[in-house]
């Protein structure tokens, strides 16, 4: 026990000496605008029938809304997902497109240890995180059915995941434009709002 104790006073006597990580919200944040809506919208754009499924969507929503649970709220929208043929290839198609919306001030302060957390399915998120060289965190949605995995990767689960993977990681920046992610701006030593490409201080 003792020595635990005094392991641990090692590591909060040297928290501010540690290096630690930088983690980044995606949509909203290094991103302009939402890509989960903008690979919806390119995939009825090419494939118009997917029009054809938003009555039954909304009812579901509807049905949904007194849960009040973002992962069933999510399986909503995703309902198209299994309508879409090759989706992983449409994946690559839109961020062919969609890759130059990456905000220019992320990409001048980018680091190879930068973790990426996102309630944007992870097959979406991907194609562009292995480009930028960076890790990812997101929601799990299995692309051929349109079923959550997991929980939404969003707010309180946030710290949680990333805990999963970076078990005692210490978050020197955090950066998103979202109130929602104030759980993980409270783990980080800094925390930034993001307004519309504009990086300021956090006040918590």
């Amino acid at each position: 026990m003792i020595t635990i104790l005094f392991q641990f006073f090692l590591y909060f006597n040297n928290y501010d000496k540690i290096n630690g990580m930088n983690v980044y919200d995606f949509d909203g944040t290094i991103y302009k605008g939402d890509s989960n809506l903008d690979f919806y919208l390119h995939c009825v754009r090419k494939y118009p029938r997917l029009l054809s499924l938003i009555p039954i969507q909304l009812l579901r929503f509807i049905a949904s809304l007194p849960s009040g649970d973002r992962t069933t709220l999510k399986q909503v929208l995703y309902y198209y997902l299994p309508r879409v043929p090759d989706i992983l290839s449409e994946v690559d198609l839109f961020w062919q497109t969609h890759g130059t919306k990456i905000y220019p001030w992320y990409l001048a302060q980018k680091r190879e240890d930068d973790v990426i957390i996102s309630a944007s399915p992870r097959f979406i998120l991907e194609p562009i995180c292995k480009g930028l060289g960076v890790s990812l965190i997101a929601s799990e949605v299995d692309p051929a059915t349109g079923k959550c995995i997991a929980k939404n990767c969003s707010g309180r689960n946030k710290p949680e995941r990333i805990l999963e993977f970076y078990k005692d990681c210490v978050v020197d920046e955090f950066y998103s434009d979202s109130n929602n992610d104030l759980p993980m701006a409270r783990m980080a030593r800094r925390a930034y709002k993001v307004r519309r490409g504009v990086v300021g201080e956090w006040r918590l």
